[in-house]
């Protein structure tokens, strides 16, 4: 669970500028911000009281904030960052507070995923179409996990991820089955050559599926949301 840190920083009157310099020197906050799990770090200055200044960080989790925190006391103190911040506080210098985030579904974007909404311009969008080689292929990927032999539990659609993002030569973004001949994926690849190669790794291709790859040229997606235009055109107004 993520979470953020609220910390005020109570200064003496007159040395705010003092643990400023301190704060966003590169053992300061700059050595917080590199520290595994801070993913965001911000600073300001407490309008009521300009003695107080206020520490938003959001971290992965309160393990990792728990392991920096430990770490950097040893740090400060070798390097004297704490010898040189502490006699500028107040007696009741600083303050930590701790609440729960949670994040918004644009968040649990996968990385990979994210990576192309926000356009990797060395990866081609592909739509390719796949066959079953037979009804015996079709029923053995198709048949519900709890009916298999032996039974399995479903996969979720972070275990799907895991495997659409594994391949080495191209990587999956969705999927559509219907109830008819043929069913389409979505890839992500350098090369219509790639996606061939790692369908044979995955040993689908021939052996339980056929498919037919086909760059996409113009691809525009309500995901990306984006004030970027995207759309590409042929310049002769008919084909690629």
């Amino acid at each position: 669970m993520a979470i953020m840190v609220w910390i005020t920083v109570k200064v003496k009157d007159g040395n705010c500028n003092q643990v400023l310099e301190l704060l966003d020197s590169p053992e300061g906050n700059d050595f917080t911000a590199s520290q595994r799990g801070c993913e965001q770090l911000n600073r300001s200055i407490d309008h009521e009281n300009p003695n107080h200044i206020l520490l938003t960080e959001l971290w992965s989790s309160k393990e990792d904030w728990d392991a920096y925190f430990e770490m950097q006391q040893e740090v400060r103190d070798n390097n004297g960052f704490n010898q040189r911040l502490w006699p500028l506080l107040e007696r009741d210098g600083i303050k930590i507070t701790f609440s729960e985030v949670q994040k918004s579904k644009t968040g649990n974007v996968p990385e990979y995923i994210q990576q192309i909404l926000d356009v990797d311009e060395k990866l081609k969008h592909f739509l390719v179409v796949h066959t079953f080689v037979s009804d015996e292929a079709r029923r053995l990927i198709l048949t519900p996990p709890e009916k298999r032999n032996p039974p399995q539990e479903r996969d979720t659609e972070r275990d799907w991820v895991e495997f659409a993002k594994s391949g080495q030569h191209a990587k999956i973004i969705q999927h559509w089955i219907t109830n008819e001949e043929f069913f389409y994926c979505h890839w992500v690849a350098r090369s219509e050559t790639d996606i061939y190669r790692q369908l044979e790794e995955f040993n689908l291709e021939g052996k339980l599926i056929n498919s037919m790859v086909q760059e996409v040229h113009q691809y525009v997606t309500a995901f990306r949301n984006s004030d970027k235009v995207f759309r590409s055109y042929p310049s002769d107004g008919f084909k690629w």
